[in-house]
């Protein structure tokens, strides 16, 4: 099983959906964080990170932690793809001849 190469395109996707996986748990913790941020000083609503995701649970439900998400999931992906764009051209436009040691 060692022996076996995963292709380009093959790591390429498995990464992308690593780094979405990723961002899908960092992002609620993300949210509690601005929220907690832009609390103005007399008006404090949230006490703390788990007041604050527990009270966005039970006013905007579940997927009120991912709102807003679309969004940067779109961003990220466009980057991901401009940039696996210019690897891929890199890696296939590489001439041996004019690599010299």
């Amino acid at each position: 099983m060692a022996d076996k190469q995963i292709s380009l395109s093959n790591k390429l996707i498995n990464g992308g959906i690593a780094g979405l996986i990723g961002v899908s748990c960092v992002f609620p913790i993300d949210l509690a964080k601005t929220r907690l941020q832009n609390q103005q000083n007399g008006q404090r609503i949230y006490s703390s990170m788990s007041d604050c995701l527990i009270k966005t649970i039970r006013s905007d439900g579940y997927f009120g932690m991912y709102r807003g998400k679309s969004f940067f999931n779109f961003r990220f992906s466009t980057l991901f793809y401009k940039y696996a764009e210019g690897f891929i051209n890199s890696v296939t436009t590489f001439n041996s001849q004019s690599f010299c040691v």
